[in-house]
Protein backbone atom coordinates (compact mmCIF):
# COMPACT_ATOMS: atom_id res chain seq x y z
CA UNK A 1 0.00 0.00 0.00
CA UNK A 2 1.47 3.65 -1.17
CA UNK A 3 0.06 6.02 1.26
CA UNK A 4 -0.23 9.32 -0.47
CA UNK A 5 -1.75 11.50 2.21
CA UNK A 6 -1.47 11.27 5.98
CA UNK A 7 -4.95 11.99 7.77
CA UNK A 8 -5.61 15.80 7.50
CA UNK A 9 -6.41 17.92 10.69
CA UNK A 10 -10.14 18.13 10.64
CA UNK A 11 -10.73 15.91 13.25
CA UNK A 12 -7.45 17.09 15.69
CA UNK A 13 -8.82 20.47 15.02
CA UNK A 14 -12.19 19.96 16.55
CA UNK A 15 -11.02 17.57 19.30
CA UNK A 16 -8.67 20.97 20.20
CA UNK A 17 -11.50 23.43 19.81
CA UNK A 18 -13.67 21.51 21.93
CA UNK A 19 -11.47 20.58 24.51
CA UNK A 20 -10.41 24.35 24.95
CA UNK A 21 -14.30 25.33 25.02
CA UNK A 22 -15.03 23.00 27.82
CA UNK A 23 -11.44 23.53 29.61
CA UNK A 24 -12.81 27.35 29.73
CA UNK A 25 -15.96 26.40 31.01
CA UNK A 26 -14.81 23.97 33.72
CA UNK A 27 -11.98 26.56 34.84
CA UNK A 28 -14.84 29.24 34.65
CA UNK A 29 -17.39 27.32 36.77
CA UNK A 30 -14.72 25.65 39.26
CA UNK A 31 -13.69 28.77 40.13
CA UNK A 32 -16.29 30.50 40.18
CA UNK A 33 -18.36 27.55 42.19
CA UNK A 34 -14.97 28.19 44.94
CA UNK A 35 -15.74 31.87 45.53
CA UNK A 36 -19.88 31.24 45.84
CA UNK A 37 -19.62 29.11 48.44
CA UNK A 38 -16.75 31.47 49.97
CA UNK A 39 -19.35 33.81 50.06
CA UNK A 40 -22.88 31.83 50.27
CA UNK A 41 -24.26 33.37 47.38
CA UNK A 42 -26.74 30.65 45.88
CA UNK A 43 -27.25 32.38 42.47
CA UNK A 44 -24.05 32.53 41.51
CA UNK A 45 -23.57 28.70 42.93
CA UNK A 46 -26.37 28.25 40.07
CA UNK A 47 -25.21 29.45 37.51
CA UNK A 48 -21.55 28.22 37.91
CA UNK A 49 -22.70 24.65 38.20
CA UNK A 50 -24.46 25.96 34.56
CA UNK A 51 -20.80 26.64 33.65
CA UNK A 52 -19.32 22.72 34.58
CA UNK A 53 -22.79 21.52 32.28
CA UNK A 54 -21.63 23.07 29.70
CA UNK A 55 -18.01 22.43 30.07
CA UNK A 56 -19.21 18.60 30.07
CA UNK A 57 -21.06 19.12 27.24
CA UNK A 58 -18.26 20.22 25.08
CA UNK A 59 -15.93 17.89 26.53
CA UNK A 60 -18.12 14.74 25.44
CA UNK A 61 -18.04 15.98 21.70
CA UNK A 62 -13.85 16.23 22.20
CA UNK A 63 -14.28 12.58 23.52
CA UNK A 64 -16.31 12.04 20.41
CA UNK A 65 -13.57 13.30 18.04
CA UNK A 66 -10.85 12.12 19.64
CA UNK A 67 -12.12 8.77 19.55
CA UNK A 68 -12.68 9.16 15.89
CA UNK A 69 -9.26 10.42 15.11
CA UNK A 70 -7.86 6.79 16.74
CA UNK A 71 -10.28 5.01 14.90
CA UNK A 72 -8.98 6.68 11.62
CA UNK A 73 -5.45 5.64 12.53
CA UNK A 74 -6.42 2.32 13.50
CA UNK A 75 -7.75 2.05 9.87
CA UNK A 76 -4.83 3.66 8.01
CA UNK A 77 -2.40 1.20 9.99
CA UNK A 78 -4.84 -2.14 8.71
CA UNK A 79 -4.36 -0.85 5.28
CA UNK A 80 -0.98 -0.79 5.17
CA UNK A 81 -1.19 -4.37 4.52
CA UNK A 82 -2.58 -3.97 1.28
CA UNK A 83 -0.35 -4.52 -1.59
CA UNK A 84 2.07 -1.60 -2.90
CA UNK A 85 -0.43 -1.68 -6.18
CA UNK A 86 -2.69 0.21 -4.04
CA UNK A 87 -2.71 4.10 -3.28
CA UNK A 88 -4.28 5.66 0.01
CA UNK A 89 -5.42 8.87 0.33
CA UNK A 90 -6.89 10.16 3.54
CA UNK A 91 -9.03 12.99 4.61
CA UNK A 92 -10.53 14.25 1.10
CA UNK A 93 -12.82 17.32 1.15
CA UNK A 94 -14.76 17.34 -2.40
CA UNK A 95 -15.26 20.71 -3.53
CA UNK A 96 -18.77 21.69 -2.99
CA UNK A 97 -19.46 18.95 -1.00
CA UNK A 98 -20.13 18.74 2.80
CA UNK A 99 -17.48 16.91 5.44
CA UNK A 100 -14.81 14.49 3.78
CA UNK A 101 -14.14 10.57 2.73
CA UNK A 102 -12.08 9.47 5.74
CA UNK A 103 -10.15 7.15 3.70
CA UNK A 104 -10.19 6.86 -0.60
CA UNK A 105 -8.38 3.36 -1.64
CA UNK A 106 -7.39 3.01 -5.48
CA UNK A 107 -6.43 -0.14 -6.92
CA UNK A 108 -6.66 -1.60 -10.40
CA UNK A 109 -10.28 -3.64 -9.27
CA UNK A 110 -12.01 -0.41 -8.06
CA UNK A 111 -12.38 3.01 -6.18
CA UNK A 112 -13.71 2.51 -2.53
CA UNK A 113 -14.58 4.95 -0.36
CA UNK A 114 -14.24 4.21 3.05
CA UNK A 115 -15.94 5.85 6.21
CA UNK A 116 -14.27 4.59 9.40
CA UNK A 117 -16.56 4.68 13.38
CA UNK A 118 -14.80 4.06 16.45
CA UNK A 119 -18.01 2.78 17.98
CA UNK A 120 -18.10 0.48 21.06
CA UNK A 121 -21.11 -1.41 21.93
CA UNK A 122 -23.83 -3.23 20.35
CA UNK A 123 -24.54 -1.28 16.60
CA UNK A 124 -27.78 -2.97 14.89
CA UNK A 125 -29.03 -1.68 11.36
CA UNK A 126 -31.64 -2.89 9.35
CA UNK A 127 -31.24 -1.31 5.81
CA UNK A 128 -29.96 2.29 6.53
CA UNK A 129 -31.32 2.45 9.45
CA UNK A 130 -28.63 2.27 12.49
CA UNK A 131 -29.21 1.44 16.20
CA UNK A 132 -26.92 1.65 18.82
CA UNK A 133 -27.06 0.15 22.60
CA UNK A 134 -24.31 0.28 25.49
CA UNK A 135 -25.03 -1.64 28.57
CA UNK A 136 -22.79 1.00 30.52
CA UNK A 137 -25.43 3.59 29.80
CA UNK A 138 -27.57 4.74 32.42
CA UNK A 139 -31.12 4.02 30.55
CA UNK A 140 -30.44 0.33 29.04
CA UNK A 141 -32.33 1.35 25.72
CA UNK A 142 -31.23 1.34 21.96
CA UNK A 143 -30.88 4.36 20.36
CA UNK A 144 -30.86 5.33 16.66
CA UNK A 145 -27.99 7.14 15.36
CA UNK A 146 -27.06 9.40 12.19
CA UNK A 147 -26.81 6.26 9.18
CA UNK A 148 -22.93 5.24 8.32
CA UNK A 149 -24.14 3.89 5.51
CA UNK A 150 -26.33 6.94 4.03
CA UNK A 151 -23.46 8.87 5.06
CA UNK A 152 -20.48 6.97 2.78
CA UNK A 153 -23.17 6.20 0.15
CA UNK A 154 -23.12 9.88 -0.73
CA UNK A 155 -19.09 10.63 -0.50
CA UNK A 156 -18.93 7.67 -2.76
CA UNK A 157 -21.54 9.17 -5.26
CA UNK A 158 -20.05 12.92 -4.43
CA UNK A 159 -16.64 10.79 -5.37
CA UNK A 160 -17.99 8.98 -8.43
CA UNK A 161 -19.21 12.72 -9.80
CA UNK A 162 -15.90 14.38 -9.24
CA UNK A 163 -14.22 12.26 -10.84
CA UNK A 164 -15.96 11.92 -13.99
CA UNK A 165 -16.02 15.17 -14.20
CA UNK A 166 -12.12 15.45 -14.75
CA UNK A 167 -12.85 13.53 -17.80
CA UNK A 168 -9.68 11.36 -17.06
CA UNK A 169 -9.87 8.19 -18.83
CA UNK A 170 -9.16 7.55 -22.05
CA UNK A 171 -11.55 4.96 -22.90
CA UNK A 172 -15.60 5.17 -22.18
CA UNK A 173 -16.54 3.30 -18.89
CA UNK A 174 -19.62 3.29 -16.27
CA UNK A 175 -17.72 4.31 -13.18
CA UNK A 176 -18.36 2.79 -9.57
CA UNK A 177 -16.88 4.12 -6.55
CA UNK A 178 -17.60 1.30 -3.51
CA UNK A 179 -18.87 2.63 -0.32
CA UNK A 180 -17.35 0.86 2.98
CA UNK A 181 -18.13 1.19 6.75
CA UNK A 182 -15.51 -0.06 8.48
CA UNK A 183 -15.44 -0.55 12.78
CA UNK A 184 -12.49 -0.13 14.65
CA UNK A 185 -13.28 -0.75 18.52
CA UNK A 186 -12.17 -3.86 19.70
CA UNK A 187 -15.66 -3.62 21.79
CA UNK A 188 -17.70 -3.64 19.00
CA UNK A 189 -20.78 -5.94 18.31
CA UNK A 190 -22.47 -5.48 14.85
CA UNK A 191 -25.60 -7.26 13.74
CA UNK A 192 -26.72 -6.30 10.73
CA UNK A 193 -29.64 -6.84 8.10
CA UNK A 194 -30.00 -6.19 4.50
CA UNK A 195 -27.32 -3.67 5.16
CA UNK A 196 -26.95 -1.24 2.05
CA UNK A 197 -22.92 -1.58 1.75
CA UNK A 198 -20.40 -3.76 3.06
CA UNK A 199 -20.02 -3.71 6.83
CA UNK A 200 -16.53 -4.87 8.34
CA UNK A 201 -14.74 -4.68 11.26
CA UNK A 202 -11.08 -3.36 10.45
CA UNK A 203 -9.44 -6.54 10.56
CA UNK A 204 -11.89 -7.72 7.84
CA UNK A 205 -11.07 -4.77 5.27
CA UNK A 206 -7.81 -5.54 3.30
CA UNK A 207 -9.45 -8.89 2.48
CA UNK A 208 -12.60 -7.98 1.31
CA UNK A 209 -10.71 -4.93 -0.66
CA UNK A 210 -8.24 -7.45 -2.60
CA UNK A 211 -10.92 -10.11 -3.58
CA UNK A 212 -13.34 -7.76 -4.74
CA UNK A 213 -14.12 -8.53 -8.26
CA UNK A 214 -15.18 -6.04 -10.72
CA UNK A 215 -15.76 -5.35 -14.79
CA UNK A 216 -13.52 -2.80 -15.26
CA UNK A 217 -9.15 -2.85 -14.46
CA UNK A 218 -7.83 0.25 -14.45
CA UNK A 219 -4.00 0.63 -14.89
CA UNK A 220 -1.38 1.83 -12.72
CA UNK A 221 -1.34 5.04 -15.28
CA UNK A 222 -5.21 5.67 -14.01
CA UNK A 223 -4.81 5.28 -10.44
CA UNK A 224 -2.11 7.90 -10.98
CA UNK A 225 -4.27 10.21 -12.58
CA UNK A 226 -7.02 10.34 -10.38
CA UNK A 227 -4.65 10.12 -7.52
CA UNK A 228 -3.30 13.42 -8.65
CA UNK A 229 -6.73 14.94 -8.47
CA UNK A 230 -7.72 13.68 -4.96
CA UNK A 231 -4.47 15.05 -3.80
CA UNK A 232 -5.16 18.44 -4.96
CA UNK A 233 -8.11 18.15 -2.34
CA UNK A 234 -6.58 16.18 -0.15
Amino acid sequence: MRNLQETGTYLEDKAKLHRNISSIFFAIGGFGLLISFLITNFTLIYIFIISLLIGGFFFKFYMNYSGGLQGEQITIESLQNLPDSYYLINDVNLPNGYGNIDHIVLGSNGIFAIETKNFEGELRCEGDSWYQYKDTWEIPEEHEIKSPSKQVKGNALKLKQYIESKNIFSKSLRLWVEGIVVFTHDNVILRCDNPTVPVFKVNQLCNYIESKKSRIKFSSQELERVAKILLRQA
